[in-house]
């Protein structure tokens, strides 16, 4: 049986956000504004989605951190709608550095918790485990997207 480490788990959902990252730095300017990538969203609206979760999940990881014992339901559509609406003001560089800004806030959380930390309270490793499997999703809606080469 393979054991999975909290830390093996932080490394995977880096692994996905560095692949997410360069997979929308290679995307022609041409194509971050045009819907379709995913959804009706365009590439910037994507990027922004992530971007609120992952601010989510650093909320998260305070609440859980002081004792929250409650396991939250989302409407998945509305908060998606409300954070890319919340970003829609930012250029395309500004919502990458939101990303960037908040992945490295929870990456620091993530850091701080010891296995054992981890291991009773299994909401951390969830989340971590959602974000990756979000951001492996749509990099690859974003190389679909690049051109041939650009991979």
């Amino acid at each position: 049986m393979i054991t999975i480490t909290f830390r093996d788990l932080i490394t995977e959902w880096q692994a996905a956000y560095e692949a997410f990252f360069a997979a929308a730095r290679a995307l022609p300017a041409d194509k971050r504004e045009t819907p379709g990538i995913c959804g009706a969203w365009n590439a910037r609206q994507v990027v922004a989605h992530l971007a609120g979760w992952h601010y989510e999940a650093v909320r998260r990881y305070a609440e859980i951190a002081v004792g929250d014992p409650l396991n939250r339901q989302y409407d998945e559509d509305g908060f998606n709608a409300l954070q890319v609406e919340a970003r829609a003001h930012l250029t395309w560089e500004q919502t990458l550095d939101d990303l960037r800004e908040v992945a490295d806030i929870l990456r620091a959380q993530a850091r701080e918790l010891t296995e054992h930390q981890a291991v009773a309270e299994p909401r951390y490793a969830e989340w971590l485990r959602g974000l990756a499997g979000d951001l492996r999703h749509h990099t690859e809606q974003v190389q679909a997207w690049l051109p041939p080469g650009a991979q």
